[in-house]
């Protein structure tokens, strides 16, 4: 045990020392040694740089719910996961602890001349340890916690899980410290790098998860982590800073979707818009078409996700109601039908059969700004014709690039929508009710930049709606695609509901989709209502599904490490 333990100890200070190396090249390799580093600034800003590198793009999560289906299914949403020999995730979270657990201790040992200038790295360090462990809670519950470097005696090396009380507290812990120690604002060659409002976002965030956990799944100071919510989500709008990206002035109702593909020099929507012209993302990953390409963006996440009929029942009809009270709803008789009087979001976000669309595998599809009928392709809603195959019979294109590559556009780790959200849910959680000030203030800003009505409470009860799953919904409609459904199931404890239902398609029987010879070809399963099925006999199981299982390698390496309960 001893020898394998030798080994993962110099895998994670070997990874360490070669990502400074990499973006260091300040000397030879083989004078970058432990008595080298860490003797100026610069050098502990070199390693805290690395940090970024592991913010996540985690929009492909969706796949494991009930609003994305991929090909072939996915084994967390239809509850067939079996434990893992081992988990990229939990060795690669340990990793990143040491690592931020490093730079803390170097920075306590630091020479006088420099100590009190690594104010910005520690917090820094404190900010990705806390995320580390929040995604590691999210997936498993308590885990170990680790704050040091450990050597080959390391007791902890063979410790129990922490409680998730302990895990989350410390969380929080580093949260804070992280604000205490963030600027305030960067500016130059340090845009990009996490401030104080960055860290009150990203706490608004974990507390209004573990708040909503609590609360609906039984825990201690559940009222607490809500109010701890409102307050950093309140920081982040009174601060004025950012504002919803709307430039439907010049854009159109493509503005929401082009927000997200925003670029360095303006390539990619027709007025010339460039990041620097957004203020809504609070915290991005960075990318640059020059510098640093992206390699595997959301747009081929999206691509691979086919959006089910549970996602496209959420889109709200132009009036405000859902499809179910609405009288501008269509219904399905043609394949075009469903879009037709919907939340703007819908046609912007989605695929709408018979309609031209660009992309930016091939010279033929890029788009010309200057001539709207130049290049393309005409979507006729199966995906066979462009490498973009459904199931499902929709097509989602939020992140999708039109002009070539390389593409440069940056990933919404944390945008100002979400934080509006948090705020409208937190309020409505901890009170039961939420008024309207609270309402115009967050979550009809979203409404209003995309032309939908605003949510009152005087409409909410004149149609019979339920405010909790209006907000909800919203949330849904808004974040979609970007990875936030799976957690959301599952702290509002309605994934052992949403989970087993059949995943469905388009409207088939007595529609344009059972008549059209374009589409005869295809051999379909319906339920009794004439919907596509695609995938049935799901299951979820309460007392096992809303935690995944530790990996099995770790279990037999630590021997107090207990396996979550099921698995």
């Amino acid at each position: 045990m001893k020898n394998t333990k030798l080994i993962y100890l110099l895998m994670a200070f070997g990874l360490i020392m070669w990502s400074c190396e990499k973006d260091l090249d300040l000397a030879p390799e083989d004078e970058i040694t432990e008595a080298t580093f860490f003797k100026s600034v610069n050098d502990f800003k070199l390693f805290a740089t690395n940090f970024y590198n592991r913010l996540p793009r985690d929009s492909y999560a969706d796949r494991q719910t009930d609003i994305a289906y991929n090909e072939g299914g996915n084994d967390v949403s239809r509850g067939t996961l079996i434990a893992p020999q081992n988990d990229g995730h939990w060795d690669g979270s340990y990793k990143a602890i040491r690592a931020c657990n490093y730079l803390l201790e170097k920075a306590e040992i630091a020479g006088e001349e420099i100590s009190d200038k690594l104010d910005t790295y520690k917090g820094e360090a404190y900010f990705f340890r806390a995320m580390t462990y929040y995604r590691m809670l999210k997936v498993w519950g308590g885990v170990p916690i680790v704050t040091k470097t450990l050597t080959t005696d390391s007791e902890e090396l063979f410790a129990p899980r922490n409680s998730r009380e302990e895990v989350f507290n410390l969380i929080v812990a580093d949260l804070d410290k992280a604000i205490s120690l963030l600027p305030d604002e960067v500016t130059g060659s340090n845009v990009g790098r996490i401030t104080k409002l960055g860290a009150y976002a990203y706490k608004a965030r974990v507390t209004l998860f573990e708040g909503t956990w609590r609360k609906n799944h039984g825990g201690d100071n559940a009222n607490g982590f809500i109010d701890m919510a409102i307050a950093a989500a309140d920081q982040v709008i009174a601060s004025g800073k950012y504002e919803l990206f709307d430039r439907r002035d010049v854009l159109g109702e493509e503005s929401y979707r082009l927000y997200f593909n925003l670029d360095s020099d303006g390539r990619t929507n027709p007025k010339g818009l460039t990041k620097a012209d957004q203020k809504e993302t609070i915290i991005a990953v960075r990318f640059d078409r020059d510098l640093r390409p992206t390699s595997w963006s959301p747009m081929k996440d999206v691509r691979t996700m086919n959006p089910t009929k549970a996602m496209m029942d959420l889109f709200l009809c132009e009036d405000g109601l859902p499809i179910d009270k609405s009288p501008l709803f269509k219904g399905y008789a043609l394949t075009t039908d469903e879009y037709v009087d919907r939340d703007p979001r819908m046609s912007t976000m989605m695929y709408i059969p018979e309609e031209r669309y660009w992309m930016w595998q091939f010279a033929e599809w890029w788009r010309d700004w200057e001539d709207p009928n130049k290049n393309g392709f005409i979507y006729m809603g199966d995906g066979d014709d462009w490498g973009g195959r459904t199931a499902t019979g929709y097509n989602g294109r939020k992140f999708t690039q039109e002009v070539e590559t390389p593409l440069g556009a940056d990933y919404p780790f944390i945008r100002l929508a979400e934080v509006y959200l948090i705020y409208a849910e937190a309020k409505f959680e901890r009170e039961g009710s939420i008024g309207d000030a609270d309402l115009a203030k967050s979550i009809n800003k979203i409404r209003q930049r995309v032309g939908m009505p605003d949510l009152t409470n005087a409409f909410v009860n004149a149609n019979g709606l339920s405010m909790q799953n209006e907000i909800r919904r919203e949330r849904t409609v808004e974040l979609s695609y970007e990875g936030f459904r799976y957690d959301d199931i599952r702290r509002w404890k309605i994934a052992e509901t949403v989970l087993p239902q059949p995943i469905k398609g388009v409207k088939w029987a007595g529609t344009q989709w059972s008549t059209d010879e374009r589409y005869a070809s295809n051999n379909v399963t319906l339920d009794t209502d004439g919907f596509i099925i695609i995938e049935d006999n799901r299951v979820f199981d309460p007392a096992k599904h809303y935690l995944l299982p530790l990996p099995e390698r770790q279990l037999v390496v630590n021997e107090q490490l207990k396996q979550n309960p099921g698995w």
